[in-house]
């Protein structure tokens, strides 16, 4: 007996006296109606960031720089076992580290199973990935997922897209009395 739960002792009853947690019973869960639509929207909210993880720049450049420097290591350990002078080897490497920084070379992608510490890299692939994605599905930039649900969307994007219509017909109108004003001093000027 542990705590006070269980049998006081396994004799008789055909078990070891272990206790062990019902599996068979299932808790109740709530509807979601229950729960308010405020929590779920923050919960989308956070699952969606969490889908959508930026890769982070800083420590993508560390991981180029890092890289570079490790391939101007290798260049200074040969050097080195091939016996040329401290100067020499210094000289060498600082210019090959210059070539390297010029070249700006991109991160090679390599064909074996990322580990754990190249998230951000993976990050970014995947950013990459999505952004060819949408533009081969004709997704707007601005699309925002589950938009599509909501009762008053169309009519907010035909107010955006009639909006955008006045913008440019008010544009072309400016430039056609711009233009119109320039050829009017040309004949003017033609004139005098």
């Amino acid at each position: 007996m542990y705590n006070g739960i269980g049998l006081t002792t396994p004799r008789g009853s055909g078990t070891n006296g272990y206790v062990q947690r019902n599996l068979s019973s299932l808790r109740a869960k709530r509807p979601r109606d229950e729960r308010g639509g405020e929590r779920d929207e923050k919960d989308r909210e956070r699952l969606e960031s969490q889908l959508n993880r930026q890769p982070n720049a800083d420590i993508l450049e560390h991981q180029r720089k890092r890289q570079l420097e490790v391939k101007c290591a290798e260049l200074q350990d040969m050097m080195e076992e091939q016996g040329y002078s401290a100067e020499e080897i210094e000289e060498k490497v600082n210019s090959f580290r210059l070539m390297l920084q010029e070249k700006q070379e991109p991160l090679p992608v390599t064909t074996e199973k990322s580990t754990v510490t190249e998230t951000h890299a993976l990050a970014a692939a995947n950013q990459q990935k999505n952004d060819r994605l949408r533009a081969a599905f004709g997704i707007a930039t601005d699309y925002v997922d589950g938009s599509s649900f909501h009762p008053d969307r169309k009519e907010r994007e035909k107010e955006k897209r009639e909006q955008e219509r006045l913008e440019r017909e008010k544009q072309q109108q400016q430039q056609l009395e711009v233009e119109s004003y320039k050829l009017h001093n040309k004949l003017g000027s033609i004139d005098d």
